[in-house]
């Protein structure tokens, strides 16, 4: 008797159209994971916009001061750094030139983190595949987020709006157009910029990859906007920023960028739609390269193998600092005649004359130098949150000596970028001037603000010894907020001796006044102390992952 079993083979197919289910579950989960961020987000940026548009309002009450005002931004540094309003002589267009670039900046940055953080970052810790061992269609999660991030750019758009109509932006008799032009241009950035970071997810195979990698988009865009307004503005149109940017709210008043924004967004979203679908889970467009055979022995300590991880960052910011001291100090000289011939310096002058602009240039070099030197450290989180560090504390290396070595960067390379920063600017100004001394005049200056950049440091790694889980969102919120003081502390009538206790008012403004060694001892005193609380706590808990 024989008996023969047939096989049959079961084909399992899924329908064509599940590809979104369960996007309203992961929506819902999306919003509960980063309600704070979204919270933080939106208010962060319109409260900025509201705060610039009434602080403008109070101190550029009179037609005199606004045409002062047009007359300082229509300069080739400020127009590069910050786009030239279509009407700068009124209000609008005085608070468009302080805070619209920054704010469709500070969104297109903050959109990629959130969709990288809530895609590839969860699919590389496991948290998507695990999502979707249940019912769950293969692009619910991103639809979700993609949908999440979209209403974040709307409401700060509407929020921009709201703000800007209330506020008496608009001209009399010109009705809100403006206003809502200027909502719309914020929108179609952030757009634009959920676009780049849903494509980043996909190319990348790291989280870290895909932050670089959008981040690095939107700088390439922002810099052809700069050298298109420079010129003849053909690289301006080359650029969505710059699409935002000619939207030209109270002058042109043009809708249509704002549909060219949001039809690159929709392509860009259906592009990482495809890839998705096409792509395995947890792999990238681009694969992770294979390391080499051998490393080189240094990547053996913290100091070198931190060193090769941070080498991306290393390099940018050494170009942003340079680029930008170049910047300043070509413009200096042409500044300096405009605050000669308008009616008040304006509020963010210590004084009057070249040393007072001196002053300032400097400190938003240290300023700059400051973000640095704190990614640098809470960089450290980083790597203990995603298991870089246990592999380290397993060998020979002590805790003390892994974050010595690591502060060694943040140290070292905040004093050498405030020098270089210093130096550059001093050296374009000088060669225009004449002054070969004003090289290391502004490069002392400059390297003044290094305890002041130490303390910051001080205070973050105290965060991350004694709340790791809460160090990196601590730690920018506290620079934000000493940005906030620094730029437009005078506006909030803050007492003397609070501000001296703040690290970059506590500083001698370099050049303009004689230098004062106690303020700078002290704040590095304070800062070996502040290291050393957080490396005693770090020394006592446990790692914390995750």
């Amino acid at each position: 008797m024989t008996a023969t079993a047939e096989r049959t083979e079961v084909v399992v197919r899924r329908p064509s159209d599940d590809s979104f289910t369960g996007t309203r579950t992961m929506v819902r989960l999306v919003l509960r994971r980063n309600r704070v961020r979204l919270a933080v987000w939106f208010v962060v940026l319109v409260g900025l916009f509201a705060y610039v548009a009434a602080y403008y309002a109070d101190i550029l009450a009179t037609q005199a001061a606004l045409d002062d005002f047009a007359a300082l931004s229509n300069t080739p540094g400020i127009k590069a750094l910050t786009g030239l309003a279509a009407a700068p002589n009124t209000l609008g267009g005085a608070v468009w030139t302080k805070i619209w670039m920054t704010c469709v900046l500070a969104l297109g940055f903050g959109v990629v983190f959130l969709v990288t953080r809530n895609g590839r970052a969860d699919e590389e810790v496991g948290r998507t595949e695990l999502l979707r061992s249940r019912v769950l269609g293969v692009h619910a999660s991103s639809a979700a987020t993609w949908l999440v991030v979209a209403g974040l750019c709307v409401a700060v758009g509407v929020g921009v709006i709201v703000v800007s109509a209330g506020g008496g932006l608009d001209p009399a008799g010109t009705g809100s157009t403006g206003s809502l032009i200027l909502g719309a241009s914020v929108t179609g950035v952030g757009l634009f910029a959920l676009g780049v970071g849903a494509v980043a997810g996909q190319i990348a195979s790291t989280s870290r990859g895909a932050n670089a990698l959008g981040s690095a988009v939107l700088g390439v865009f922002y810099v052809m906007r700069m050298v298109g307004d420079l010129g003849d503005c053909r690289l301006t149109w080359a650029s969505p920023v710059g699409w935002g940017q000619e939207m030209q709210p109270w002058g042109a008043n043009r809708w249509w960028p704002f549909g060219l924004l949001a039809l690159l967004a929709a392509a860009l979203l259906g592009v990482a739609a495809q890839l998705e679908a096409r792509r395995d889970l947890g792999a990238g467009l681009v694969a992770e390269r294979p390391g080499r055979a051998t490393a080189p022995a240094r990547y053996a300590t913290p100091l070198g193998l931190a060193l090769r991880l941070q080498r991306g960052p290393i390099i940018g910011w050494s170009l942003t600092v340079v680029l930008s001291a170049l910047l300043f100090g070509s413009v200096i000289d042409a500044m300096t005649k405009l605050l000669d011939d308008a009616a008040s310096p304006p509020p963010m002058l210590a004084g009057t004359g070249v040393d007072a602009l001196l002053s300032l240039l400097v400190l938003l070099i240290a300023m700059v130098t400051t973000v640095f030197a704190l990614q640098s450290t809470v960089s450290m989180r980083t790597d203990e949150a995603s298991g870089i560090l246990e592999p380290q504390l397993a060998g020979a290396v002590s805790r003390n000596r892994w974050v010595l070595q690591r502060l060694l960067i943040p140290a070292v390379g905040a004093a050498g970028l405030l020098l270089v920063g210093g130096a550059g600017m001093g050296a374009v100004y000088g060669a225009l001037v004449d002054d070969p001394g004003q090289t290391s005049r502004l490069a002392f200056a400059a390297l003044a603000y290094w305890p002041a950049v130490m303390v910051l440091v001080g205070v973050a790694v105290v965060l991350f010894g004694w709340f790791p889980r809460l160090a990196t969102p601590l730690t920018w919120g506290l620079l934000a907020a000493m940005w906030f003081v620094v730029l437009i502390g005078d506006a909030l009538h803050l007492p003397a001796w609070l501000l001296d206790l703040l690290p970059f008012s506590a500083t001698p403004a370099q050049p303009l006044e004689p230098v004062s060694w106690t303020p700078l001892v002290v704040m590095i005193l304070v800062a070996a102390g502040l290291t050393g609380m957080g490396l005693e706590r770090f020394r006592r808990r446990d790692v914390v992952s995750g």
